[in-house]
């Protein structure tokens, strides 16, 4: 059994610099505290997964922070060969994933939602893992998924040296970039069938390449009752967004039923 003071070292070690680098813009504003992180954060289970991750030599040390939610932090990881990786923990200890239902309920890939914090934090983080690697077998742009272990996600870490690739949000835009975006959002539901249902200017990566997008965790099937609404609710925010940026596009009207057709 682990005990508290080993648990305590393992994590320590896992992130002796925790959360100096978390971009999060939010946390002066949320009156951020590392040690209450630390404790949503490494609980002995996810303790003992990380270290089961280093041990299975899928990652062999965490750097730090580099993302954080209400509802999980993103570390920037280092596997065997030297590649980034990023390590996506879901916050057991939050009780955000309540308001998480309508996003699993009526899915038909998940039909079974029993109830209980934990088993609701593990079965979104299966589902994040199931829309990313459905995405990227798509050609969708987004991070290369490992695996998934419980309520931690492994994924190829999108940008250099612990840096993320900046947030379309933080970056200047042009014509070429709504387009981009739209074009992820028909692929998204005509190659990956399924709509983001989170997609925005925060969700999106811009790199030399293009964009790429990230968060799936709400990401529905397209046979979900609410795959509609939550299509026309992606396409009215991004095109918000680029409108605000001063950009003239199309209609959101005309952008939903070219891609629904």
């Amino acid at each position: 059994m682990l005990t508290d003071e080993l648990q305590k070292k393992l994590a320590r070690q896992i992130d002796s610099k925790l959360l100096e680098k978390d971009r999060e813009r939010k946390s002066e504003k949320d009156g951020f505290n590392k040690n209450k992180t630390l404790d949503e954060v490494f609980d002995k289970s996810t303790t003992m997964i990380v270290s089961g991750l280093k041990n299975s030599k899928i990652i062999s040390y965490v750097n730090g922070a580099v993302g954080s939610g209400k509802e999980s932090k993103t570390y920037w990881a280092v596997g065997p060969s030297g590649n980034d990786l990023a390590l996506k923990i879901y916050l057991v200890a939050t009780s955000n994933f309540k308001k998480r239902y309508p996003y699993l309920l009526g899915d038909p890939r998940f039909t079974k939602v029993r109830k209980g914090t934990r088993h609701l934090v593990e079965l979104w983080a299966q589902k994040e893992f199931a829309n990313l690697s459905q995405c990227y077998e798509s050609g969708i742009p987004c991070a290369k998924p490992i695996t998934i272990v419980r309520n931690v996600l492994v994924m190829d870490f999108v940008g250099k040296n612990g840096v993320p690739e900046p947030l379309l949000v933080e970056t200047e835009v042009n014509y070429e970039d709504y387009e981009n975006a739209i074009t992820i959002i028909d692929d998204l539901y005509n190659k990956a069938k399924l709509v983001h249902a989170d997609f925005s200017e925060y969700n999106i990566f811009k790199t030399e390449k293009g964009l790429v997008v990230f968060d799936f965790g709400s990401s529905v099937d397209t046979r979900h009752p609410n795959a509609a609404e939550f299509l026309e609710r992606d396409i009215k925010n991004i095109t918000k967004f680029f409108v605000k940026r001063g950009l003239t596009v199309t209609n959101p009207s005309d952008v939903i039923k070219r891609i629904m057709k």
